[in-house]
Order: structure tokens, then sequence, then C-alpha cells
């Protein structure tokens, strides 16, 4: 009886988005297990993984009334950090296809629309400052998702203030942080974690090599960018050195783009703007090709969708 009273205890205080991750971090840590990776790799995942587990359990007991605000902001912005370490624990399980199987069926789809008259002639009219615009923005596909979160984070005292105006016209009651802050963080990951875990989960069955290794085929002018040599310079150093198929990239931008556009709408523009720019980004600089980029995309727009269905029962609706 004290075990199912705990058990819902702890349901009622985790997130939507914190059991998504601690779902996620168990699925790596039962794969790690049955997939049979070397010793010291599995012992170091099991170790981090259930500290993880711990950190987000013993987190998610701060809530708005807690007396530290760092516990609480700690809690609030830890997704963004444990995005970047699902896709290296991700990486572990990627075993290249030395046939290049889905590499070559992806490429007939570039080349029919990556070196048709239309894209060439706005490639070659557009020179150098399309470019360099498309560079910048897969260059912005990291800061996008803090960011994100960082409108609606930051937007939190101007709400506060509505909300205690609206309470002195009616009755004159203490100030309280609004009800719906805590949700609309927990919709926002809830939203960008089911599109880019997802896509981490799927990662290692669809092996791809970037097309910019395995092909070299950048459309358009050749043209000398210092945006570029820093894309390529960050991948070499920071990725696993593979593809995504679906785009974590542009699941992550256009999630991120349509959960802030929900509650800001005229900044979310802007981001679902910037989303589809990387999208674009992403298969010009022959980062991903186009099946992936119009995969991340449909997945981030599913992922919406579906935590606005998780989430129909909050305060502030989906818009």
């Amino acid at each position: 009886m004290r075990q199912t009273s705990f058990i819902g205890r702890l349901n009622a205080q985790l997130r939507f988005s914190e059991k998504t991750l601690l779902a996620f971090f168990a699925a790596v840590l039962v794969a790690s297990a049955t997939l049979s990776l070397p010793g010291r790799t599995f012992a170091v995942l099991a170790l981090l993984n259930v500290m993880l587990g711990f950190v987000i359990v013993t987190l998610s007991k701060t809530g708005p009334a807690a007396r530290s605000r760092t516990a609480a902001a700690i809690r609030d912005w830890l997704p963004a950090i444990l995005l970047l370490l699902a896709y290296r624990e991700t990486g572990l399980f990627i075993h290249p296809d030395p046939a290049h199987r889905l590499d070559h069926l992806f490429i007939l789809w570039d080349k029919s629309v990556l070196h048709s008259r239309s894209v060439e002639w706005l490639l070659w009219s557009s020179s150098p400052w399309l470019q360099h615009y498309l560079e910048l923005c897969y260059l912005l596909c990291y800061p996008l998702v803090p960011l994100g979160f960082a409108v609606l984070y930051l937007a939190r005292p101007r709400d506060a203030a509505l909300h205690e105006s609206r309470d002195k016209d009616t009755v004159a009651i203490p100030h309280r942080q609004p009800a719906w802050a805590p949700e609309t963080f927990d919709r926002f990951w809830t939203t960008v974690l089911l599109a880019t875990l997802f896509c981490y989960g799927v990662y290692p069955l669809f092996p791809l090599t970037p097309p910019r290794v395995l092909f070299n085929d950048v459309p358009g002018p050749a043209v000398t960018l210092l945006l570029r040599h820093m894309n390529v310079w960050v991948l070499d150093r920071f990725s696993v050195q593979a593809c995504l198929f679906p785009s974590g990239h542009a699941a992550a931008v256009t999630a991120t783009a349509l959960a802030v556009c929900a509650h800001r709408r005229r900044v979310g523009i802007l981001f679902c703007i910037t989303a589809l720019s990387v999208a674009a980004a992403t298969v010009y600089g022959r980062y991903h090709y186009l099946a992936d980029a119009v995969a991340g995309v449909l997945v981030g727009i599913v992922a919406f969708v579906v935590s606005c269905r998780i989430h129909k029962h909050s305060n502030k609706p989906c818009v």
C-alpha cells in the first residue's frame, strides 16, 4: 500500500516531459544490456543513467512554492542539457552500412530537386547572400531550442504582472505565480522531447552517411563561406559522424517554433521562418538528405499535435 502511495505521489510530481526523459534513458539502458556494448561502456552508461534518473526524480519535488529558486531553474532548464546527452548515447548503437543502400536511394530525390532549373537559378542569382543566410541558419539550429525556451521563461514576469493587475481589479489577494507557468514549460519540453527523442530512437535503424561526406554535391556556385567552415568544424568534432533520418535538427527546431508560437505568436512566427530555413539549410549544405529534412519537419508537427492532446486539460489551451 505504501509502495502504491509512493508511486502515485511520484507520478503526480513528475511532469510529462520528465517521464519522457526517464523512459528514454531507461530504454537506452535496456538496449545497451541486450545489444552487448563493451563492459566498460555499459558500466559508465548504466551509472550515468541511474544518476540522471535520481536527479530528475529529486528535482520533481521542486514545485512552484519551493524555497530553492536555483533548484526550480535547474529543473526547468535540465532537458536542454539532457537532449545533448541523449544524442551522444544513441550514437553508441550506430552501425554504418558499407553498401550505403539508403544513401543511394535518398540521393535520387535530392538530385531531381537540387539540380532542377528553378533551384539552380535561385542559387546562382542570389549568390553568395543566400548561401550565407542558409549556413547561418544551420549554425542557429544548435541554440534555437534553448532560445525558444528562453522566450517563454523570460516572459514569465510579464505574465505574472498581468495576473496581478487582474487580481487587483477583482479581489485583493496576495500575488501568486501564474498557475499555468510550469504547465507551459512542461508543454514546451514535451513537444521538443517527443520530436527529438523519436528521431534519436529510430536513429540506429536507418544507417546513413552525410551526403556532404559521401557525395560532396553542394548545388549552385562554389562559394567560400566562413560559416560553412564553422559548421563543418562543429560536426567533425562533436557529432557522431552519421546522418539522422528523420533529421533531428529539423524536428527539434520545428517543434520549438510551434511550441513558442502557441504562447507567443509574433515571436513564434519568426521561429517558424527560422525553422523552415534550418530545414532548407540542412539540404542545401548536404548535411542531410531532403528526405531527412521533410521527415523531420513532419515529426516536429506531429509531436506538437500529440503534446497538445496530452496537455489538453491544462489551464492555457494550445492555439
